[in-house]
């Protein structure tokens, strides 16, 4: 899913075209404490799963499911680039939850909707801010 959804952002939103990285990226970025550089980058993470009442018949067994992720959104704000990202920052946050928003990836039961959109904490002249949305779906698991 979480490829689809780097695609789509890349896609629908051109400042974000080959600057997008997943959970492995992000982890390197924060353990070297190396700065993006050259405005933004985005990292699309899956921050978890919330499981609804479950209901097993017949060697069958059903759960709805809410999956959630968060799209990450760093850039230096002591530089040129960052200042001109910092600038259009609500544009661009824009952009991306008209991206997702009512989109789903695949045969998910639900489509994608916004849950929250803040700014989070960052060190070094980064800032930081963080889209989160969420999608239901349904775990199907046979005997």
């Amino acid at each position: 899913m979480l490829g689809l959804l780097i695609a789509r952002l890349e896609a629908l939103v051109p400042d974000l075209a080959h600057r997008i990285d997943g959970a492995a990226a992000f982890t390197r970025l924060m353990e070297s404490k190396t700065l993006p550089s050259g405005g933004v980058r985005a990292y699309v993470l899956p921050t978890g799963i919330r499981g609804g009442q479950g209901d097993a018949l017949a060697g069958a067994f059903t759960q709805p499911i809410v999956r959630t992720i968060a799209v990450v959104l760093l850039t230096r704000s002591v530089d040129a680039a960052g200042e001109r990202a910092l600038g259009r920052l609500e544009a661009f946050v824009d952009e991306i939850v008209s991206a997702l928003a009512g989109w789903a990836p695949a045969d998910e039961v639900g489509v994608f909707e916004l849950r929250q959109a803040s700014i989070i904490p960052t060190d070094h002249g980064l800032l930081g801010y963080q889209i989160e949305f969420s999608i239901t779906d349904q775990l199907r698991i046979t005997s």
